[in-house]
């Protein structure tokens, strides 16, 4: 009967104890899924990480993602078929937006979280600028939709930012 009273408490002894490695190990990691949750995009966001389990990654990732967005954006917007003063002007804040975008990667390397998310917020309003200066012209914006598609991944990738301890 002691016998058994013994087995069955060493039982329990590692039973806890595996419990508890495995929650210390788990520790600092987020999964992919909770990562996304809270953002305005959450399938987006879930092809922006790919598989990163860490939000400092993760926002590398959306960053760096957002950035070969944001490239062929630029050359898209310098083909379309519209008033060239008016694509200059979203060719101007897309270079601007890229600028933004590298230096917040700078921030995340360098832990200037507030800085990462003045940045972040930066690229948004260029993206806007761009809309405004074709709305105030009353003249049709050729590639709104991509516009709308990059001022998503960079909120996906400023909830990602603000997820940062």
């Amino acid at each position: 009967m002691a016998s058994t009273r013994s087995s069955a408490l060493v039982a329990l002894i590692a039973a806890a104890t595996t419990l508890l490695l495995a929650y210390h190990a788990s520790a600092g990691r987020v999964l992919l899924g909770d990562l996304c949750k809270n953002t305005d995009y959450p399938a987006l966001c879930s092809s922006m990480v790919k598989s990163k389990v860490n939000a400092e990654k993760a926002t590398q990732s959306a960053i760096n993602y957002l950035i070969v967005q944001m490239r062929q954006a630029k050359v898209t917007a310098s083909t379309a078929k519209a008033d060239k003063s008016l694509l200059e002007v979203c060719t101007e804040m897309y270079d601007d937006a890229l600028a933004d975008l590298t230096t917040s990667l700078q921030n995340l390397k360098s832990g200037d979280k507030p800085s990462l998310q003045t940045n972040l917020s930066a690229v948004i309003s260029n993206l806007e600028t761009c809309k405004d200066t074709f709305i105030d012209a009353s003249a049709k914006l050729p590639f709104e939709k991509l516009i709308e598609h990059l001022q998503q991944m960079t909120s996906n990738s400023l909830a990602l930012a603000n997820a940062l301890h």
